[in-house]
């Protein structure tokens, strides 16, 4: 009996010992996860930083709605999960047709789906960026508090210059101006948060090129940053549907507008309840999801062109799927009312910019050349 229980307690020890190392090597695992997203973790700290600061400025830091996006974060990644286990199957049927399916699928997913450095990367970004672009709403919509907005005569004078003395919108109504392209367009440019929430867990979870994947996540954090808040708020405009609210100036947008309200009596153009529905609630200074009005830069032609870069260095066909959603994003951002054109340009010159800048700095880190 003595010697069945000193063998017990060498046996517990011995388990205790592994689960020790066990526990070492996991949180070893993870701190290196943190480590190969210091430098976005970084940037997100003095935004976070800087964000605070001005929240304390305007006297606004009891209006913190933190969990803005957490909601439909959590939506979005629920209905891309379910895609994935209608969609992958599929293709593993189609494409590699193994033996036996399920054991293929069970051995693949636990294998290379359900690793560790995966799974911690990626639910690391899906909690994070909530948070962020909640406090980039929040920012956003206190631009005018910060900086009212001023700007949208010179841009809208600038613009003009830029395309021989016409409107840019002018331009293009001649080609887009019937109500069923309108819907088309304006289907595209809703379809954007969709384009934008499937690219954020795509590489939030991928591991197959860890420094497309860091680049990625740089830039994007970037441009919502120094583009979407630091340049926004010095250049602080409201976009052509809003023109004559802002400046009190006689309005060359306001036929584009009678024309979107008149198609959207043949075919439905969604952006003009967005109009109204963001206006009504800047007038309320109230946080809510996607709210604040901003129009130089662009940020929904930041993002696309971010999308199209992304799609050149994974895939070509990709890259010309997303470079097409670019240019309809650009189109569409002038043909709807929202932005200058001058607002699209800037936003994919300084997106590109950010991007060679990211990578840059991505290409000094030889943590990220083992993932």
């Amino acid at each position: 009996m003595a010697h069945r229980n000193a063998a017990s307690g060498r046996t517990f020890a011995v388990q205790s010992r592994a689960l020790q190392i066990d526990a070492r090597g996991l949180a070893a695992r993870m701190a290196r996860v943190l480590w190969l997203h210091r430098w976005l973790l970084a940037i997100m700290f003095v935004y976070f930083a800087a964000g605070f600061a001005v929240l304390e400025y305007v006297d606004r830091p009891e209006k913190i709605p933190f969990s803005l996006y957490s909601a439909s974060a959590l939506k979005m990644t629920g209905i891309f999960a379910i895609a994935f286990a209608i969609l992958y199957p599929l293709c593993v049927m189609l494409f590699v047709r193994p033996a036996n399916l399920l054991q293929f699928l069970a051995a693949d997913i636990w294998t290379n789906w359900l690793t560790l450095e995966r799974l911690a990367g990626g639910c690391l970004i899906v909690l994070l960026l909530p948070r962020f672009m909640s406090l980039f709403t929040v920012l956003k919509t206190l631009i005018p508090v910060i900086n009212p907005y001023t700007w949208d005569p010179q841009l809208a004078e600038w613009d003009r210059l830029m395309h021989g003395g016409t409107d840019p919108w002018q331009l293009l109504q001649p080609i887009l101006g019937t109500p069923w392209i309108s819907s088309g367009i304006n289907f595209f440019y809703h379809l954007w948060i969709f384009v934008l929430y499937g690219t954020l867990l795509w590489q939030a979870f991928s591991v197959r090129d860890p420094r497309l994947r860091m680049q990625f996540l740089l830039t994007f954090v970037l441009v919502w940053s120094l583009l979407g808040s630091v340049m926004a708020t010095l250049l602080s405009s409201a976009g052509p549907v809003y023109f004559g609210r802002v400046t009190e100036l006689e309005d060359p947008f306001q036929p584009l507008v009678d024309y979107l309200h008149a198609a959207n009596e043949v075919a439905p153009i969604w952006a003009l309840r967005l109009h109204d529905g963001l206006w009504r609630l800047h007038t309320l200074g109230e946080f809510n999801f996607g709210t604040g009005i901003s129009a130089m830069p662009s940020i929904h032609v930041a993002a696309a062109v971010l999308f199209a870069l992304l799609g050149w260095r994974a895939n070509r066909l990709l890259g010309v799927a997303l470079t097409v959603f670019a240019v309809v994003i650009m189109i569409g951002s002038v043909h709807l009312a929202w932005h200058y054109a001058l607002d699209g340009y800037v936003a994919a010159v300084l997106t590109y910019g950010l991007w060679r800048a990211a990578g840059w700095l991505i290409a000094q880190d030889p943590a990220l050349d083992t993932g």
